[in-house]
């Protein structure tokens, strides 16, 4: 696949196969993709119980990314795709589980969108080429300001990223000049855990 390959899939199926060989799908990575997406899908189902049961799972899986710590439903034999101790098969499963839905397009659509939040453009590296503009993972040190790590800390944290568009600002005062990093933070939407912006800014892996 290539970079503009990548830009216009609407095949999670198959951007899940790209990412899971780059740098970026570590086991933390892979679970808040998931832990993100079962989250969305349990406000699918059709009681209130079956909701609350899998925003559970979910929650219980974007703690384990976080802190490392197994969940007790992990070591009891639960066999679900988001509590597989192997991360990038339970990743695999969770983008290729569309295609099998019957009305599975907006899942689609939201695991598409889930793979663009978590793992951005992964066809730019970390380094500048000279004479290019800064795009994709390419954030100088000095970006990371007093200000915008503060923000950055405080959405994590709080998992409200209201404040997306000020990290923005923050970020162009301190002299950024990457329009993919501000478009990211700018544009209106909903973000997660795992976006791909506030990781690079917090230099989580």
């Amino acid at each position: 696949m290539t970079e503009a390959e990548w830009l216009k899939s609407k095949d999670p199926a198959l951007m899940g196969e790209v990412v899971r060989a780059k740098r970026r799908a570590s086991a933390r990575v892979l679970r808040l993709y998931m832990a993100a997406f079962w989250s969305w899908q349990a406000n699918r189902l059709g009681t209130d119980v079956e909701r609350e049961l899998l925003h559970v799972r979910a929650a219980h899986v974007e703690s384990w990314a976080d802190s490392g710590v197994i969940p007790v439903e992990a070591t009891h034999g639960v066999n679900l795709v988001f509590f597989n101790r192997r991360p990038g098969e339970g990743f695999m499963s969770t983008v290729r589980a569309p295609a099998g839905w019957n009305k599975g397009g907006a899942a689609k659509k939201r695991a598409v969108w889930a793979l663009h939040e978590v793992f951005g453009n992964p066809f730019t590296t970390g380094r500048k080429r000279k004479g290019e503009p800064r795009r994709g993972w390419q954030l100088d040190r000095k970006w990371r300001t007093d200000t915008v790590l503060l923000l950055a800390r405080a959405m994590y944290d709080s998992r409200n990223f209201g404040a997306m568009p000020i990290l923005a600002d923050a970020l162009q005062d301190a002299g950024c000049d990457n329009t993919e990093i501000l478009n990211h933070c700018r544009v209106p939407g909903e973000h997660v855990r795992g976006c791909w912006v506030l990781d690079l800014v917090l230099e989580r892996k």
